[in-house]
């Protein structure tokens, strides 16, 4: 008869937890939603992908070993690329909305919405190239639908105080319903005769600022570039929270995707003067 190895007690135990959270780290290895990198110590969490073109689109946010958050954005796999719609559609209807990870809750932004516009929007000349609105949106889900519109001459009177949006960016006449109010960079290169390729759009609703918008070219996106840009610091902020000082535009070679998140992450206290 086969005879058990004379364990004492202490190690018959340490050999179950041993064998009990080497099989939770095998789950967690075996989740596509759950990436970890053993060398950096970073730990990536996917929300659940989007069907867009022939392809998918997801949320995911990354933290380092002190669980700080050091990139927060979407992934695009190329085949997402691939077959988008095209033809003139009204600005937004053309929507991707992503839900967020879990873990994503210690940043203020509530969820993302992908709008893809084939022939640009307004104002001619400068954003009429197919492009990428990428909302990051700091309102709830049903906050944003609740949103009405404004004609395209009207100005929105009810907005943030000035501490809260960038220095020199103005207000957009018009607001889009289920989106906001506008607010953009006049000293931005695309009006200052450079082709637009990227710019940073801010967005209020009801007096607080509703969005952060990286506005992104597809020819950019598709030349796979490899580019850090500074966002455009408002003076305060309305809620406590880590906020990012840049966005990032490029491609994973290892895991075929473009990639586009914001990234250098700062903790702010509301109120508190930058």
């Amino acid at each position: 008869m086969y005879r058990l190895p004379n364990y004492s007690f202490a190690s018959l135990l340490g050999l179950i937890l041993a064998l009990f959270f080497s099989s939770c780290e095998l789950v967690e290895k075996e989740n596509p939603l759950v990436v970890k990198e053993p060398i950096s110590g970073f730990t990536t969490y996917y929300g659940p992908a989007t069907k867009m073109g022939n392809g998918k689109i997801q949320s995911f946010v990354t933290y380092n070993k002190a669980r700080k958050p050091i990139a927060f954005g979407i992934k695009m796999n190329e085949k997402s690329l691939e077959n988008l719609p095209t033809g003139s559609h009204a600005h937004g209807s053309l929507e991707y909305k992503l839900k967020l990870p879990n873990q994503a809750a210690t940043l203020p932004y509530k969820h993302i919405v992908v709008d893809w516009a084939p022939e640009g929007h307004q104002p001619e000349g400068i954003y009429d190239l197919p492009h990428f609105d990428i909302h990051f949106y700091t309102i709830s889900e049903a906050e944003r639908e609740q949103i009405t519109g404004l004609t395209p001459d009207q100005m929105d009177t009810e907005i943030p105080l000035a501490k809260y949006l960038p220095e020199n960016y103005i207000q957009l006449p018009g607001r889009v319903p289920k989106m906001g109010v506008h607010w953009m960079n006049p000293l931005g290169p695309e009006f200052q005769g450079e082709t637009f390729t990227k710019t940073l759009i801010y967005g209020t609703s009801k007096s607080k600022v509703a969005f952060l918008e990286p506005m992104i070219t597809l020819d950019y996106i598709k030349s796979k570039p490899n580019a850090y840009t500074e966002i455009p610091q408002p003076e305060a902020v309305e809620e406590s929270g880590y906020y990012p000082k840049k966005y990032y535009v490029g491609y994973d070679t290892e895991r075929k995707e473009y990639v586009i998140y914001l990234s250098d992450f700062e903790y702010l206290r509301e109120d508190e003067v930058n």
